[in-house]
């Protein structure tokens, strides 16, 4: 590659370029080709292994997949491949890009494997696969590769000042993420990017004993070694909880050989399943951590005056990675012996959870698919219904019980008893239990002002993320049901006919937004229904689409089959404005005609760069909804007039903020609302556009004279019922009410005044005491939450502000929410 390990940066071009040569060059090596990021940049993995292993290479991974399944492999069976079957390791490296070491010692350890021919490292070669990944996210370690030769002298200066270590929060966000500014280790259940999907799809092929996620930490720690620190999930396998201990116990004696600092057992919990070392040990695999302290780039002072250098670095993890190679060979038969009695524990084991689970086809059609295909990507058998069944002992989605319950022809049914049980309940189970031992430490942390330690959210079930409608039972009765053997596709697509007067496209489809655009574009007219409606006997939600021909039949009709086709979306056509008796018609005055959105996203420092990117791919990416990139600064100095929605994420920094935009980017954004523009606030920017903008009226709980004392107490990530205002249009196109995923302190009333038309509350957390549905909320969040304010709409002059007090935008998974933020960018430029 051109340079020694710590030289210079390894960027992903030259990875590509050294595992083709090791191909070519050694017969311990064979590369596999996983994908490409969004950035176009290949994602190779090396299989390295004794040349005797590669010559049954494919009879090794077809055994690991019989390991993985005890339903279809007996115990003897078992015991018969474990004779000569070598252990699978997964080892990569630097899923956040600025994070160097991690590649670099994945880097150090490929280099070994393919020149060292020692009788240790002969043996271990033969007794392991080694799927070597050493760049999990190329296009943010290049970035962070770029700015780092960019900025290096003639040798690397260590200060903390320096330029080459000194960047704003919003590029730390940059180089850490992918291009989206997704941060792709918690992106490993949902898949939102293909980094995610392709490599997921590689390793269900293959199924790893053990892996390793090589990152790095803050630079005045050391070197983290699993075991993890509490909590632990309910659920958590003890395979995995064993091995955490063998395997520490090996790194420390690797370490203490070597002289290396460290610490275990004291940070870093595995309870949130979306992470790679709780994924991987969901997909029966010993998934583990690694945490060294950043260099922050080649070299770094620490407080001590000591310098910590890439190299040595890389080194930390190179050792690490040697340690657990090695007792993953001197113990090869004992992992893959407690691998396969995981699997045979999962089959067998249901007691303690419902037996399956159901999800109705009903609601957005294209989010009950996404959620049956994210099942099956994870390795999830998906069942289908052939007939309509009932079951007994049946709770909905809350987790409350309904009794017995009919299900009809295509409901999904997953099966708790299969290999990846544990990973079932964690993702359809509606809460998961906090140990309360930990919540008791967490609120000791709480009381003294410091951070509880959740390290993340506390609710992430499907069902409430994508507003379906999911339940389970204990009933075992065997339904009536066939496998589903492929990807799932939604059965929308062009209508069957043309129409002479109009197209609906049924509100429930949230994809059917991005159609408004295109459409709008051809001059087409649009008119959107608030209220649900019928026609010839068919129902149709609120935010139903009414597309009008206008006498250019064949014209809007390819148009429209286009869009049907590219979206999947389900279009019918009509030959009058007339509905069905008793509701409105499809020009009703409980409506309005739809307007071109032209939209623009606030972006770059100060603003919060995983914001940004939520509603960036939101919009590019998931809807492919047509918009603008622009920087605050160039607000003050540039007309915004062209758009008519602006959408603002959450702000890092408000003192920064009204620098970057100036006195003349302030009064321009609040001239440009007065004139007609829709100003649309997420998370900390409503509170930027209160007090900075001074644009919304609502009113913080704690600037209340009797609340003013009061300890602000943030939720962790937990869902909440909510109540809606059924009159407002920006709640159009819900078949039935979504849950809010509440992730701050933020606590929001309308001003105190009489009602007025201009001011309206959307959607707030409900007045029930018993509101929290999943995931953990303090007392005081309890107490203070019910009617707190989360959609606040205000008319504003010729415009209006929508404040969201949450990002709905979340990691791009919290779908649900998805139909409340595109009401509010693509409807609100023709809304009331």
């Amino acid at each position: 590659m051109g340079h020694k390990s710590g030289e210079r940066i390894t960027q992903n071009y030259q990875v590509v370029q050294y595992l083709s040569y090791l191909e070519q060059a050694s017969d311990r090596v064979v590369i596999r080709e996983l994908g490409t990021t969004f950035n176009n940049k290949k994602q190779l993995v090396a299989i390295v292994t004794h040349p005797d292993n590669h010559a049954r290479l494919d009879e090794i991974r077809i055994n690991a997949l019989r390991l993985d399944d005890a339903r279809e492999t007996l115990r003897e069976q078992a015991d018969q491949i474990i004779e000569n079957q070598p252990v699978i390791l997964y080892l990569a490296g630097s899923i956040h890009g600025f994070e160097l070491s991690g590649s670099e010692g994945v880097l150090r350890l490929l280099e070994h494997f393919t020149t060292s021919n020692d009788p240790e490292t002969m043996e271990q070669l033969r007794n392991t696969v080694l799927i070597l990944d050493p760049v999990i996210n190329p296009d943010g370690r290049d970035a962070f590769a770029h700015f780092n030769h960019e900025h290096k002298g003639r040798t690397a200066n260590p200060k903390n000042i320096h330029w080459s270590n000194d960047f704003t929060s919003w590029d730390a966000l940059k180089y850490r993420t992918g291009h989206y500014y997704f941060d792709l280790n918690r992106d490993w259940f949902a898949h939102t990017h293909p980094e995610t999907r392709n490599r997921a799809a590689f390793l269900r092929e293959w199924r790893p004993q053990a892996s390793v996620d090589a990152h790095e930490m803050g630079s005045e720690r050391e070197f983290y070694l699993d075991p993890p620190t509490d909590p632990v999930s309910p659920w958590f396998p003890s395979y995995a909880s064993k091995w955490f201990r063998e395997y520490g116990k090996a790194h420390a004696g690797g370490f203490d050989l070597e002289n290396i600092e460290y610490t275990t057992g004291e940070i870093f919990n595995f309870f949130y399943p979306a992470y790679f070392t709780s994924y991987m040990t969901y997909q029966g695999s010993v998934g583990m951590l690694y945490e060294q302290g950043s260099s922050r780039g080649f070299a770094l002072e620490l407080s001590d005056g000591t310098v910590r250098t890439l190299s040595d670095a890389a080194f930390n993890q190179f050792a690490a990675l040697r340690s657990m190679v090695r007792m993953s060979s001197e113990r090869r038969e004992e992992i893959l012996s407690d691998y396969y009695s995981a699997s045979l524990e999962s089959v067998e084991k249901t007691e303690g959870g419902a037996v399956r689970y159901l999800i109705k086809n009903e609601g957005d059609p294209h989010h009950v698919t996404e959620t049956v295909n994210l099942l099956i990507r994870n390795g999830i058998e998906v069942h289908r219904l052939n007939s309509e069944t009932e079951f007994r002992n049946v709770s909905d989605r809350e987790g409350n019980p309904v009794g017995n319950q009919s299900f009809g022809p295509g409901t999904y049914l997953v099966v708790a008893s299969q290999p990846r049980m544990r990973f079932i309940r964690m993702l359809l189970e509606p809460h998961i239990q906090i140990p309360e031992e930990f919540l008791a430490e967490a609120r000791e942390r709480v009381n003294r002002g410091e951070n509880p330690r959740f390290y993340d959210i506390t609710s992430w079930s499907l069902p409430l993320m994508f507003n379906l409608q999911g339940f389970s039972t204990s009933d075992s009765k065997a339904p009536d049901a066939a496998l589903i053997a492929e990807k799932v596709i939604n059965k929308g697509g062009a209508p069957s006919r043309k129409a002479t007067y109009a197209y609906l496209i049924d509100g429930s489809q949230s994809a059917m937004l991005s159609a408004v655009h295109p459409l709008r574009e051809h001059g087409i007219r649009l008119h959107i229904l608030y209220k649900p409606t019928q026609v010839n006997g068919k129902s149709f939600s609120s935010g139903t689409l009414v597309v009008r021909t206008d006498g250019n039949e064949d014209q809007v009709h390819t148009i429209v089959s286009e869009l049907a086709e590219k979206y999947r979306l389900r279009v019918d056509p009509v030959d009058s404005g007339l509905s069905d008796p008793g509701f409105p018609p499809l020009g009703s005055i409980e409506g309005n005609r739809v307007q071109k959105p032209k939209i623009a996203i606030l972006g770059d420092h100060p603003v919060n760069a995983y914001s940004f990117g939520w509603a960036w791919h939101k919009l590019d990416q998931q809807y492919e909804i047509p918009h603008t990139i622009i920087r605050p600064g160039a607000i003050g100095n540039s007309s915004i007039s062209d758009f008519n929605v602006l959408i603002m994420p959450e702000i890092r920094d408000f003192s920064e903020m009204d620098k970057a935009l100036g006195e003349n980017g302030i009064e321009r954004i609040k001239q440009w609302v007065q004139d007609g523009g829709s100003l649309v606030t997420l998370s900390t920017a409503t509170e930027y556009s209160r007090k900075n903008l001074e644009l919304s009226t609502l009113v913080s709980w704690y600037e209340k004279e009797e609340n003013e004392k009061k300890q602000k107490i943030t939720v962790p990530g937990a869902f909440f019922s909510i109540d809606t205002d059924s009159e407002s249009w920006l709640n159009s196109g819900y078949s039935f009410t979504p849950p809010m995923l509440i992730n701050s302190d933020r606590l929001y009333e309308a001003a105190d005044e009489p009602p007025m038309p201009s001011k309206r509350i959307a959607v707030k957390v409900s007045e029930n005491e018993n509101a929290r549905i999943s995931g953990h909320a303090w007392q005081e969040n309890l107490e203070r939450l019910p009617g707190s304010v989360l959609v606040y709409e205000e008319r504003i002059g010729s415009g209006r502000i929508i404040n969201f007090t949450e990002d709905t935008n979340f990691r791009g998974y919290w779908r649900g929410a998805d139909r409340l933020f595109l009401n509010a960018v693509v409807l609100s430029p023709g809304a009331p």
